[in-house]
């Protein structure tokens, strides 16, 4: 038994001197502001037997944990911390903190208050007690904004501070990257910060698909952290933030970091040459320049003395080439607390991030104005750019409504990520929960349909491209398990969706929303998406392959129907055969021989416009498979003969070669955004009104020897019968343009021929050409060629499916 008891008194000794050396370990580090290192040391001491250690590793634990930004941890712990005898009471102000990033206001509140009454001189208390009790008046506000994690750039570890460069932006980054791998802060336990550059998958469409990242050659980073950095408005110089070691020492002997400005100018192929800031210090930091698009004003965050919390924003003008003195933006803007990472849109508009004004928590990005009487009150940007989290470093295009910001909220991918958000509203200050006057919220929700054509089935992961001309944005959509897709639209609006699905050939249609008095929640897209299954022996027939008689050459009037076969060759790995047909009438020699000119005559065309010559044949059948029975000797009307002269189209193979046209669909992200002209050319051009099958004008599906030809807005809604919409762009403007309605072999009455078609021509007008024996009907004029080609779907519905695009004669 005695040996039992000193075996225990032994392990206990042991226990606890081995939790006094872990606890002296870890202050060392903590010292040293090696947060990260500490904690499992800090972990251990809380195991201890000893009050005192114990004691000081739970509150300590909560220090770190803050100070490496893990809320929830920091919570845990300072939720034991105020539990303690004679804890500090500091720890109820943070522990405020921490639940109100978690989003409790009301315990936060509730903590704020308590450390009040302990510590009332401080007034950070009573202050972040009101928030708690304010912020709650916020919570049910409708969200002022479009947000999406920008998911190509963003990792486990740090990504934060975005700014526009070049074709892209720069943002920094803890990550590990080349030779920069082995050098680790302890800070955090993570490398040190180096800038990375990315440009969109498709340029100028930040709010769609980045690419991966790059690390910024050329001496942008260096040994400790660096950035975030901003650039002058032509790129030619960049000021970077960097960490900085003190060169002396404290009277403890602990080496500190400091933060500071750096500027470069920026030259092709040649490194950077840093200057440091006029500003900079060893007793204190500048950090986080913005730069005007003058570039003779900045804006900076710092803990210069003299000002009213921990970092202030202050400016300097440039005038005769030098930078005047600091200026603080004064206590309107600057608080008891932290405002850091401005970023001003022009000279008097400015956007920064503080934890010292009304917000949901940790830091939250700002508004303020310059105007004569100074800096205006800042306005807190609403969710969901904020949240209870850290939400900070944004930055903005040219329209001020989207753009980038940085945020640490737990949805992320890592301890900071960079999220993209666009449509950016602020509330009216007059009515706290109303958006401003001019902008309206969405109202209306488009629901369409995308199927196979053959099996009428829905079509699950379907990709859809839902174009609005006014905009020339294209909205990237994708189907559910329903083959559903659905997006807010606005009111009395034209939108063309486009569908594809690999394996498939497209489909496409256009459709104007009702107008608003109708009032409605949900807006059904008049036209089901028909995706036709891409095999082999797959059949088109090709419309409007007109010939003069015992002619072979291509007619402008058969133009647009081979442009069609020139789009669906470009845009798919096939190869194909294309046929000529002829009727019965005249010699079966003269028949072969003719329908074998007219097949290579539109063969060749079809080369011409880049399709390779390998991927495609011609080949005549003359009267050799006549659809009907029609032989000869056989009394036929004019209409049966004519069934049988036909062009067609057959895939007759398909490869897993990539075409130059080809969309990789695995590139398009839900959500994702692309401004119009960066898609092929033509890409939506047939896709105005009725079509005859998958996103051709002039093509018909045919199976086995029967012609599917279907008006595809049969069911649609009233209000789609009239799509001249003359707000549409004029940036397609290439002069006076005509519609060819019909070319007839002799002259008709216009008024009589064409009364279905009375409110085109009362628009419009009609006119008659005489030409190579034939009179053609054209409408005409119009000023641009998408509205000429709204006015060819709408034509298309009513049956006039071989109507087309000329260049007006008059």
């Amino acid at each position: 038994m005695n040996r039992v008891i000193f075996s225990i008194v032994i392990l206990t000794f042991v226990f606890n001197f081995q939790g006094s050396s872990q606890i002296r370990k870890a202050n060392k580090l903590l010292e040293l502001y090696n947060y990260a290192e500490a904690i499992p040391l800090y972990l251990n001491a809380a195991e201890s037997n000893r009050e005192n250690v114990r004691n000081e590793a739970v509150q300590k634990l909560a220090h770190c944990y803050r100070m490496t930004n893990n809320v929830a941890k920091a919570n845990i712990w300072y939720e034991k911390a105020v539990e303690l005898e004679n804890t500090d009471p500091e720890n109820y102000f943070y522990l405020g903190q921490s639940l109100q990033s978690l989003g409790r206001y009301e315990e936060a509140a509730s903590a704020f208050l308590h450390y009040n009454q302990i510590v009332p001189d401080d007034d950070r208390g009573k202050m972040y007690y009101q928030f708690c009790i304010d912020i709650q008046d916020w919570l049910d506000l409708p969200e002022m904004a479009e947000i999406r994690n920008v998911d190509a750039v963003n990792t486990k570890y740090s990504d934060f501070g975005p700014a526009h460069y070049r074709n892209g932006i720069v943002f920094s980054s803890d990550r590990k990257s080349g030779s920069f791998e082995s050098q680790t802060y302890g800070w955090t336990s993570f490398n040190y910060l180096n800038l990375f550059y990315s440009e969109p998958e498709y340029s100028g469409s930040f709010w769609g698909a980045m690419g991966p990242p790059e690390i910024m050659e050329n001496n942008f980073n260096q040994a400790y952290h660096d950035g975030p950095a901003t650039f002058t408005a032509d790129n030619r110089k960049v000021y970077i933030t960097r960490t900085v070691a003190r060169k002396g020492k404290k009277e403890d002997g602990i080496r500190t970091y400091l933060l500071k400005i750096f500027h470069a100018n920026i030259e092709p192929d040649k490194k950077l040459r840093p200057e440091p800031f006029f500003l900079n210090s060893e007793e204190y930091s500048v950090a986080h320049p913005t730069l005007n698009k003058e570039g003779n004003i900045i804006v900076f965050s710092s803990d210069m003395p003299g000002g009213f919390g921990g970092a202030d924003l202050y400016m300097c003008k440039r005038e005769n080439g030098q930078w005047g003195p600091p200026v603080n933006l004064g206590e309107q803007v600057n608080s008891m607390s932290d405002e850091v990472f401005p970023y001003l849109a022009n000279d008097s508009l400015l956007y920064f991030s503080s934890d010292g004004h009304l917000g949901f928590g940790g830091l939250d990005v700002f508004k303020t104005r310059l105007n004569n009487e100074g800096w205006t009150s800042p306005e807190n940007l609403k969710k969901p750019v904020n949240s209870s989290y850290d939400d900070f470093g944004i930055v903005f295009s040219n329209d001020l409504q989207s753009g980038f910001f940085s945020s640490n909220r737990p949805e992320g991918k890592g301890s900071d990520d960079i999220y993209a958000f666009r449509n950016l509203k602020f509330l009216d200050e007059t009515s706290p929960s109303a958006p401003i006057a001019g902008v309206e919220p969405v109202k209306l929700r488009a629901v369409g349909v995308v199927k196979d054509k053959k099996t009428d089935k829905p079509l699950a992961d379907a990709t859809v491209f839902f174009y609005d001309p006014a905009t020339q944005d294209v909205l990237i959509l994708k189907t559910d398990e329903n083959g559903q897709y659905e997006t807010p639209v606005d009111f009395d609006h034209i939108y063309i969706p486009r569908a594809m699905k690999d394996g498939y050939i497209f489909d496409c249609t256009s459709f104007r929303t009702p107008p608003e008095q109708n009032n409605p929640d949900v807006f059904k897209v008049p036209q089901d998406l028909l995706l036709t299954r891409l095999e082999v022996d797959l059949f088109f027939e090709v419309e409007n392959i007109y010939y003069d008689l015992d002619k072979w050459f291509i007619r402008e009037d058969a133009q647009p129907a081979l442009d069609d076969l020139v789009q669906i060759m470009k845009q798919y790995p096939i190869s194909a055969e294309l046929s000529s047909h002829t009727d019965s009438r005249a010699s079966h020699a003269y028949n072969m021989d003719l329908s074998q000119k007219r097949a290579e005559a539109a063969v060749r065309y079809i080369v011409l416009q880049g399709v390779n010559p390998a991927r495609i044949t011609a080949r005549g059948y003359g009267e050799t498979r006549l659809v009907n029975r029609c032989a000869d000797g056989v009394d036929c009307t004019e209409e049966e003969h004519q069934a049988n002269r036909r062009t067609e189209f057959r895939v007759t193979g398909i490869s897993t070669e990539i075409t130059d046209d080809q969309i990789d669909l695995s590139l398009f992200k839900e959500g994702d955004l692309v401004k119009s002209y960066l898609l092929p050319v033509g890409f939506f051009e047939n896709c105005f009104g009725g079509k005859n099958v998958s996103g051709t004008s002039g093509v018909i599906e045919k199976q086995g020897n029967i012609n599917r030809v279907e008006n595809q807005f049969a069911n649609s809604h009233a209000d789609n019968t009239n799509f001249r919409d003359l707000s549409f762009p004029k940036n397609t403007e290439t002069g006076s343009v005509a519609i060819q309605v019909m070319a007839l072999g002799k002259k008709v009455d216009i008024p009589n021929t064409f009364s279905d078609i009375k409110d085109f021509i009362d628009l419009y007008g009609m006119h008659e050409i005489k030409e190579n024996g034939f009179y053609k009907y054209q409408l005409g004029n119009f000023k641009t060629e998408t509205e000429a080609q709204v006015v060819i779907g709408q034509l298309k519905e009513r049956g006039y499916n071989g109507c087309f695009k000329v260049e007006d004669d008059n």
